[in-house]
């Protein structure tokens, strides 16, 4: 006889075929014979991997009896579900531009037969931006499913932005203005400075010509993300030439 493979059903189990009316069977002087299988049709077996003997017996009217057996073996072929917890938000780390500790939540898994086991591929940190969580469960048969969960980090963390010191210069030689030479200031960010403007010429240097009197300078620094900082200075300009008679 021939092996034969079953495939479990939603609970994990399966009934024994009647194998009797696929046995052909002869007999010297009986064309009546009584064919049985063990264990008797319709019985129940569960379990992945798991073999049951079966054991055909035909006997003719004079009680010669002769068998065969073979193996019926359960699969399953079910794939488990899987569910993946919410999308997670969260805002960077102070002074860094990533986030750690982030609680993901766990899974909803169901199997025919059992889960094995369930993990994912999260990082220990999380970089500013969308990384993709996959989580994979795996059943008792080693049969797979996965599903995914975005982890958005943000950035909301202001940059930092230290003014030149305040400067006070005298007007050009016959002139009412001054040529001022002006420093930048000084900026970080936890994930990195994308511009520094002033609001007199609009650049990143304020180096240019400044009428007597106090001009505020206010500069603007602003990170990869668009978080934005200021500070001021004040460029002093004083007439200190003599008038001519």
């Amino acid at each position: 006889a021939t092996d034969v493979t079953i495939q479990l059903d939603a609970n994990c189990e399966e009934s024994l075929e009647d194998y009797t009316s696929m046995i052909t069977a002869t007999d010297n002087c009986d064309l009546d014979l009584t064919i049985t299988q063990v264990p008797a049709p319709g019985t129940i077996l569960t379990g992945d991997g798991t073999v049951q003997t079966v054991v055909i017996t035909v006997s003719d009217d004079n009680g010669n009896q002769t068998t065969c057996e073979f193996d019926v073996t359960l699969e399953d072929v079910s794939a488990p579900t899987i569910t993946c917890p919410a999308d997670v938000s969260v805002t960077a780390d102070a002074g860094v531009c990533e986030a750690t500790g982030v609680s993901l939540g766990s899974p909803v898994t169901s199997d025919n037969c059992g889960v094995a086991s369930v993990s994912n591929d999260a990082p220990a940190t999380y970089p500013v931006g969308t990384t993709v969580v996959t989580w994979t469960v795996v059943d008792t048969a080693g049969n797979t499913s996965s599903c995914t969960q975005n982890v958005v980090v943000t950035d909301d963390e202001d940059p930092s932005i230290t003014c030149p010191a305040d400067q006070n210069v005298s007007a050009d030689g016959g002139s009412c203005t001054a040529f001022v030479s002006i420093l930048s200031p000084s900026t970080s960010d936890n994930c990195g400075v994308m511009s520094v403007v002033n609001d007199y010429n609009m650049t990143s240097d304020a180096t240019d010509v400044y009428a007597i009197g106090t001009t505020v300078i206010t500069w603007t620094v602003t990170d990869i993300y668009g978080n934005t900082s200021t500070c001021t200075q004040n460029i002093v300009v004083t007439d200190n030439e003599n008038p001519v008679i």
